[in-house]
């Protein structure tokens, strides 16, 4: 089990790589077209997998979707705040991202009190923990970082982002053990599909962008 563990994990570290390095030139050099092109493909693909999947609810798969595409260029195309918006929707990204390597590592090396076992059966108390705490603490280090972009009631949007994306999580989980299947797909090795990769981020986005506008 531990060697499978390390090969599954050295699969999520190498895709999670190939995944960031685009994402992140687009939004370095604050490309418009390249960004909305992104959000168009990867919401395409995701709604495309959700009915490929026969996953219970479309109408559900599609509201989700559109709704994060909607806040994602919405934030994207607006500069209404004081952090420059590609910037921003970097952080956003990667406090998500952070959240979920966590709540994996922790969950998976020392994780024993299940929270919804019949749900999800991998998902801990432990792991949310661990979760919880890389995005508060990748809050803090913004925070104090002499950039001037964050205060420290940012750091609780940071948190309640982590804890979105854990039901974002949990919400996919749920649907796809309903509907019979485990992943939606199998483009991302060691994630699955598109949709596996994107089920975090579909609540937490939307949670965060709202967040930042109050």
């Amino acid at each position: 089990m531990e060697e499978g563990y390390k090969t599954n994990l050295l699969k999520r570290i190498i895709t999670s790589i190939v995944i960031i390095i685009p994402i992140g030139v687009i939004l370095f050099f604050d490309n418009a077209l390249g960004f909305y092109l992104t959000i168009f493909i990867v919401s395409f693909f995701a709604i495309f997998e959700w009915n490929k999947a026969n996953l219970d609810r479309p109408y559900l798969g599609f509201i989700l979707i559109a709704n994060f595409a909607y806040w994602s260029t919405y934030l994207f195309s607006n500069g209404f705040y004081p952090i420059p918006t590609n910037f921003l929707y970097g952080i956003i990204i990667l406090n998500t991202a952070l959240f979920d390597t966590f709540a994996y590592l922790v969950g998976s090396n020392i994780g024993k009190t299940y929270i919804v076992k019949k749900i999800s059966p991998n998902k801990t108390l432990e792991g949310l923990v661990g979760g919880i705490f890389a995005s508060g603490s990748f809050g803090a280090v913004l925070v104090v970082l002499p950039i001037g972009f964050f205060e420290p009631i940012h750091i609780l949007y940071f948190v309640i982002g982590g804890i979105s994306a854990f039901f974002g999580d949990l919400l996919m989980s749920s649907i796809k053990r309903q509907s019979g299947s485990k992943d939606t797909g199998s483009i991302l090795p060691g994630h699955g599909g598109i949709l596996d990769r994107l089920d975090s981020h579909l609540i937490a986005t939307p949670v965060m962008v709202l967040l930042f506008l109050l």
